[in-house]
């Protein structure tokens, strides 16, 4: 009996969304081939119809957060309108606890090595795509006002990606959250949104949170992309 059209879809994500996971546990020089089809359930052969290395499923693993954030449109090449619609909520979600504590599931921006990316140019390429995509959602929900609003979607791209290696890369827990939270705030003036809610939201809490140590506080952006 053929597998349905669909099968070999399926088949992929379920390689990419090991590969993601196993990756951002362990690091990529301790996961193997066989590893990620074990978790997988699936066998080895199987793995050179959908990647022909190990660095290109790397790679795609990758890229696939632009899908499963629903960052690019079903065409995978443009930016989906509703990424645009909700760029503060992305903000606030990649900067938000939940995120923090979700190591299997992290974004690769965070987790990918320096080293690795030097050694890779297939991985690195795929990393230099979502940075860039990610920056032109930023840039577009800015309405593409200029020079100031590629500036400013730059800086929230950094904000988002350094403020949470930052607080991976840390043991002081209490350190770790301020930065993160301060990281969300910053990123947010830039647009003038709402800060951020308190991390108990996610049990059910709606309460806003004043800015971690001061941090956009008082923070304007004049009509020439200043800050005040």
């Amino acid at each position: 009996m053929p597998y349905p059209v669909e099968h070999r879809h399926l088949t992929k994500e379920r390689i990419l969304r090991s590969a993601r996971r196993l990756f951002n546990r362990h690091g990529f020089d301790a996961v193997s081939i066989d590893d990620v089809m074990a978790d997988g359930g699936l066998t080895r052969g199987s793995f050179y119809a959908y990647f022909g290395s190990k660095g290109d499923l790397y790679a795609g693993s990758v890229t696939h957060i632009l899908n499963e954030k629903q960052i690019l449109s079903s065409d995978g090449l443009s930016i989906d309108p509703r990424a645009v619609d909700n760029a503060a909520q992305f903000i606030r979600d990649y900067l938000s606890l939940d995120h923090f504590e979700d190591v299997d599931g992290t974004c690769p921006l965070i987790a990918l090595p320096t080293d690795f990316l030097r050694k890779e140019v297939r991985v690195r390429e795929a990393f230099e795509t979502v940075l860039k995509t990610m920056i032109d959602v930023f840039e577009q929900a800015l309405q593409r006002k200029g020079q100031a609003a590629r500036d400013r979607a730059r800086a929230i791209a950094a904000l988002c990606v350094g403020g949470m290696v930052l607080a991976r890369s840390i043991g002081d827990r209490a350190l770790a959250d301020e930065l993160r939270e301060a990281a969300m705030d910053v990123a947010l003036s830039l647009w003038q949104w709402p800060h951020r809610t308190s991390d108990k939201g996610r049990e059910g809490a709606e309460t806003a949170r004043r800015p971690a140590s001061g941090a956009g506080e008082g923070i304007t952006i004049g009509a020439d992309g200043q800050r005040n």
